[in-house]
């Protein structure tokens, strides 16, 4: 059984998507971990509607695959969504222990190795995510990002913003970090949270989805101190959409915080008021069943979770 599945969701990042399995292959090679690669092309008729042919990526990545046994290409085209594109190569792997990054990144030499056998040996004391830090400066050291919380309980808000990475000598917890970089358990992301939810779009709430819903069910963000994860943020050939934004900001509020919760979000975001009404109902007849699994094994409440993390500095808690 393959030990580690590292999924990368990509849409037309030719040529940044062969430098990123190229990286991830010369990291793990040789390093005896049993590992595979699963790229997944999202491109679909959401990005050929804006006029966007598609690049030379999943051309390239399913001759890669055809050559390397250690690597994978799926296509995910029924709808513009890295979450949905995450889960179809989820599904197709058994991998008790998962990495996801995105199809431009390039990882620091010895980060991914060392961030697994570490993962691999404390996952359970860890109780939760492991993460890399961030850069999107070529070895500025110092220029090193995680997370901090963003917290507005009354107006449905919890969402994030960056922060400069503490170095330290062990990993340490912050309330919320990206989805790229992220090391996690296949039991706490399927059994536990359900997955990333099968509504989810492209624009943003995938984060807020993960980081919110662990935080309720009782599990930790843990931060791994070391060379971070560089993430070269280019085009990407699609379209930001804002009611999509706002649809799936307003998932990700009621898994975590119910109806209650993202009705408060949703009569502060800008918007027209009826569209709005229907977009949370829409999503609470979608997603009930999903809310009902994770309410099933919450801990606390996340106005609780919240004010804990106003109180605590991210690594004191």
């Amino acid at each position: 059984m393959t030990e580690l599945a590292i999924v990368i969701p990509f849409v037309n990042e030719y040529p940044q998507i062969a430098f990123t399995v190229q990286n991830l292959m010369c990291e793990l090679n040789g390093s005896g971990i049993d590992y595979k690669i699963i790229a997944v092309d999202n491109y679909c008729q959401e990005v050929a509607a804006q006029g966007r042919p598609a690049d030379k990526g999943g051309q390239y990545m399913a001759e890669i695959a055809r050559i390397q046994e250690r690597v994978t290409c799926l296509s995910y085209s029924d709808k513009l969504s890295h979450w949905n594109a995450k889960m179809a190569a989820v599904r197709a792997t058994d991998a008790p222990f998962l990495f996801f990054c995105d199809g431009h990144c390039i990882l620091s030499q010895g980060a991914l190795v060392g961030m697994y056998r570490y993962y691999e040996a404390h996952h359970e004391a860890l109780h939760g995510t492991l993460h890399l830090p961030l850069s999107y400066m070529l070895e500025r050291t110092g220029r090193e990002l995680i997370y901090k919380l963003v917290a507005d309980a009354e107006k449905g808000v919890a969402h994030y913003s960056f922060s400069r990475y503490r170095p330290a000598e062990k990993p340490y917890r912050v309330p919320c970090m990206s989805t790229c970089g992220v090391m996690i358990t296949r039991e706490i992301l399927v059994d536990r949270l359900g997955g990333w939810p099968a509504e989810l779009g492209i624009y943003g709430g995938g984060e807020n989805f993960l980081n919110f819903c662990l935080a309720v069910l009782g599990y930790h963000i843990n931060i791994i101190p070391g060379p971070p994860l560089y993430h070269y943020a280019e085009k990407r050939g699609y379209r930001w959409n804002h009611t999509d934004w706002v649809r799936n900001r307003c998932i990700a509020a009621y898994l975590h915080g119910g109806r209650d919760f993202a009705g408060r979000f949703m009569a502060y975001v800008k918007g027209r008021p009826e569209v709005l009404s229907s977009i949370l109902d829409d999503v609470v007849i979608r997603c009930g069943e999903q809310r009902r699994h994770i309410k099933s094994q919450q801990v606390m409440d996340i106005e609780d979770w919240m004010q804990h993390w106003v109180n605590v500095a991210p690594g004191a808690a």
